[in-house]
């Protein structure tokens, strides 16, 4: 996946973000003082713009997923953070995020900052699919002594399952907007870890992900909660 993307495009995706942000920069001086008449057309220019940012950050984190630096980590602490993160957007959308943390979470090795983004895409894509007045639940536990594992369900639109089968490919998406890379970072994120993703959907029933993430065995094993 990200070894078929050549250096020098990666190059090209960081070189190019440069001058789109001058770009914008342009653009929002020009709105300030411009007839009416082309303030929509701005708006619409800069729109483009920032879609093109957008595309080339997921470009780029796509190619920094693989890379992860890894140290006994707590998850159980992170996915406490997640509530209050999707507060604001939870309200917005009027649905309901549960959490539910197993007590006794063995430390993982792992790159935090990874692993929230990791987390975010997941939550935010769950929210995405869901219905209004509907809930969204992470779990965090601790089956299997080898691995931790992570689900994040929704009760929305869900997924066929070609959708199923093209999830992780780069620029596939199922929604109207989006660069179709935030599932292909995901993957990469938990492929550098050693885990493991899978999907069970129905369309209509909802989505559930899991992530399967490696115990920490070379250091302390002792609980993280």
């Amino acid at each position: 996946m990200v070894e078929n993307l050549h250096p020098a495009f990666l190059t090209m995706a960081h070189e190019m973000k440069n001058p789109l942000c001058l770009m914008k920069a342009t653009l929002q001086l020009m709105q300030l003082d411009c007839p009416l008449e082309f303030s929509s057309k701005i708006h619409l220019l800069l729109s483009e713009v920032d879609r093109m940012n957008g595309l080339l950050s997921d470009l780029l984190d796509l190619k920094k997923a693989e890379k992860a630096m890894l140290q006994p980590l707590c998850l159980a602490k992170i996915m406490e953070e997640m509530p209050s993160l999707f507060e604001g957007m939870a309200l917005e959308k009027d649905l309901e995020l549960c959490l539910d943390v197993q007590r006794k979470i063995p430390l993982i090795l792992g790159d935090e900052q990874r692993l929230k983004q990791m987390l975010m895409n997941l939550i935010k894509n769950a929210f995405e699919a869901s219905y209004p007045g509907g809930k969204v639940f992470l779990s965090v536990c601790c089956k299997d002594p080898d691995w931790v594992e992570i689900q994040v369900a929704d009760t929305g639109i869900g997924l066929s399952e070609m959708e199923q089968m093209e999830l992780f490919r780069p620029f596939f998406t199922t929604k109207s907007y989006g660069t179709g890379l935030g599932l292909a970072i995901v993957q990469q994120i938990i492929w550098a870890h050693g885990g493991e993703i899978s999907v069970q959907s129905r369309p209509n029933e909802g989505s559930l992900f899991t992530v399967l993430l490696p115990v920490e065995r070379y250091g302390s094993t002792l609980p993280c909660n």
